[in-house]
């Protein structure tokens, strides 16, 4: 490898590391929170009619916490540009966790009708295939092992904090 490319490839490779470690813990964090909202009565309801949904639809539903929280995530970056960082940083910030968490759990529900398009399927396949293929050079890579060691040590110390307190 030259070493012009090895000199671009590391930083390319840690901001990748970084998001994936974040992407990760979010994605693991609200998927764990919707399932615990997913026991209440209402909810169940609710998503046991999103389950059952035909494929046109399932997409319908798949795409609209994106879409509905496009606008909350705009005013967020505009608050940013307007000085009110804080603010903005805030409303960013909870507008993506809520559509992760929304996207992540009607995901999930939708996924079987969704599989039954075949550009999706197709869109699909190629998604998990470079996700895959990042995870993999990842892996391999001890300092990302290291980072993401120490990341699952810290969250367990502070599980049992919480554990103790309660």
């Amino acid at each position: 490898m030259s070493k012009l490319k090895r000199l671009l490839l590391a930083p390319i490779s840690w901001l990748a590391a970084i998001i994936f470690l974040i992407e990760e813990a979010i994605w693991n964090w609200t998927a764990a929170l919707m399932a615990k909202l997913g026991a209440l009565p209402v909810v169940h309801i609710i998503e046991t009619r999103i389950a059952a949904l035909l494929p046109r639809w399932a997409l319908f539903a798949f795409l609209l916490p994106v879409v509905t929280l496009i606008p909350a995530k705009l005013i967020g970056l505009h608050a940013i540009a307007s000085g009110h960082w804080i603010i903005g940083s805030t409303v960013f910030l909870l507008a993506k966790l809520l559509g992760m968490a929304l996207f992540s759990r009607i995901f999930n529900l939708t996924r079987p009708a969704l599989l039954q398009l075949a550009w999706f399927v197709r869109l699909y396949t190629a998604v998990l295939h470079y996700r895959n293929r990042i995870h993999a050079y990842l892996d391999n890579w001890a300092a990302y092992q290291r980072i993401k060691h120490r990341i699952r040590t810290l969250v367990d110390s502070i599980k049992a904090r919480f554990r103790h307190k309660s």
